[in-house]
C-alpha cells in the first residue's frame, strides 16, 4: 500500500504584498508608462493627473462642509436640541413610517415657566445656561430612536417612537420631573407643562402641533 503524500512545506517568509493601496499602484503604473511617452503628451498626462488630484480634494472638502450645514441647519445652536424645522420633518418622517407600519407614535410639547425670573436674576447668560441644561436633560431622558428639539422661547418638545399613549406619559413625567430638578438659579426654579398627542391615519403636521397646543394647559383649548 503506498503512503500519502507528503505535506507541501509551508514557505518560511511571508508572500510580500504592495503595501500600496490600489489608487496608488494604479498611479505607480501609470507613471511608469509615461516614459514611453513623448514629452509633450507625458507633460500634459501628469498636468491633468494633477488637476484630477486638486478636484477630488476640492470634492472632499465640499462633501465636509455640506455634512457640516446640515447638522448646523438642524440645531438650535444654545440648547443643543434640533430646531423647529428639523422637528417638524421628524414628524412628517413619523406620520408616513406609521402609515406604512403597524406602530403607534407621540408627539409632546413642553412648555417651561421660569426662565423670565432666570434672565432677570443671571442675565443673557444665565438664560442660556438654562436652556442649555434643560438641552442636556432632555437628550439624556429620552432613547436614541426619540428626537427632542427646541421649538420656541420656552417651548420644547419631543417625538416619541414606537410608544403607546401610556408610553408617551410616562415617558414626558419622568422628563418634566428631571427639568423640575435641575438647580438653575438660587433664587429662581423652574416648572413645566406639557401635552402628549398620538399621531393617527390621515393626521397633517400642522394639524398634529395644532392638536397639542389646544391641550396645553392655560391655551384655552
Amino acid at each position: 500500500m503506498s503512503s500519502a503524500p507528503a505535506p507541501i512545506p509551508r514557505p518560511q517568509t511571508p508572500i510580500e504584498r504592495d503595501p500600496a493601496p490600489a489608487s496608488r499602484r494604479r498611479e505607480i503604473t501609470s507613471n511608469d508608462a509615461l516614459p514611453d511617452l513623448p514629452v509633450e503628451q507625458r507633460s500634459l498626462v501628469m498636468r491633468l493627473a494633477e488637476e484630477v488630484a486638486t478636484l477630488r480634494r476640492a470634492l472632499d472638502a465640499s462633501q465636509h462642509r455640506i455634512a457640516a450645514l446640515e447638522v448646523e441647519a438642524a440645531e438650535e445652536p444654545i440648547s443643543g436640541l434640533f430646531n423647529r424645522r428639523a422637528f417638524l420633518r421628524e414628524i412628517e418622517r413619523a406620520i408616513a413610517f406609521q402609515t406604512r407600519y403597524p406602530m403607534t407614535c407621540g408627539i409632546a410639547l413642553i412648555d417651561i415657566d421660569g426662565l423670565d425670573a432666570i434672565r432677570s436674576a443671571g442675565g443673557q447668560g444665565g438664560l442660556n445656561r438654562a436652556l442649555r441644561a434643560i438641552g442636556q436633560t432632555l437628550r439624556a431622558g429620552i432613547r436614541s430612536c426619540d428626537v427632542a428639539a427646541r421649538t420656541g422661547n420656552e417651548q420644547f418638545a419631543v417625538v416619541l417612537w414606537n410608544s403607546t399613549p401610556a408610553d408617551c406619559g410616562h415617558r414626558v413625567n419622568g422628563l418634566q420631573r428631571a427639568i423640575a430638578g435641575l438647580q438653575l438659579s438660587a433664587d429662581a426654579g423652574i416648572t413645566s407643562q406639557s401635552a402628549v398627542v398620538m399621531i393617527e391615519a390621515g393626521m397633517t403636521v400642522d394639524g398634529l402641533i395644532a392638536a397639542a397646543e389646544t391641550l396645553l394647559p392655560g391655551s384655552g383649548g
